[in-house]
């Protein structure tokens, strides 16, 4: 009896350090600087690349981070795709702003992603804080 109680501690502390761990590596992620950064051509918006690799994620992982100047509190991000489908030329009209493929509805602030390749993963439900629908292109 003892022995399966321990068994069960040591079960449950490996779980909660496995938590920890991940968490941890998510919050760098979310709080990691942006290799790239270009600003709308309203300039209303800032455009920022930002590298998510890690230990969870592929090498050549990215998501957009979009910051609204006028309210700089706003802050969507993209869930994860690669780099290599990333062309940061600023596109904005009245009712998105974004770069090739990839937009931001500004009065929904929904985000659409038009990849070839689109990337699923289960860290997108921590890394994009914004609705996205993805469309393969």
């Amino acid at each position: 009896m003892k022995t399966l109680h321990k068994y069960f501690i040591s079960l449950a502390a490996l779980l909660v350090s496995l938590i920890i761990a991940v968490a941890i590596i998510l919050a760098g992620i979310v709080g990691r600087a942006s290799d790239v950064s270009k600003k709308s051509p309203s300039g209303q918006y800032l455009i920022e690349s930002v590298p998510a690799s890690s230990l969870l994620t592929p090498r050549d992982s990215v998501y957009l981070r979009f910051t609204d100047l006028n309210n700089p509190d706003q802050v969507y991000r993209t869930p994860l795709f690669s780099e290599l489908e990333l062309d940061m030329s600023a596109d904005e009209d009245e009712k998105t702003v974004g770069v090739v493929f990839i937009t931001l509805d500004k009065s929904s602030k929904k985000f659409k992603l038009e990849l070839s390749s689109p990337r699923t993963s289960l860290l997108n439900i921590f890394i994009s804080n914004t609705p996205y629908k993805v469309l393969e292109n």
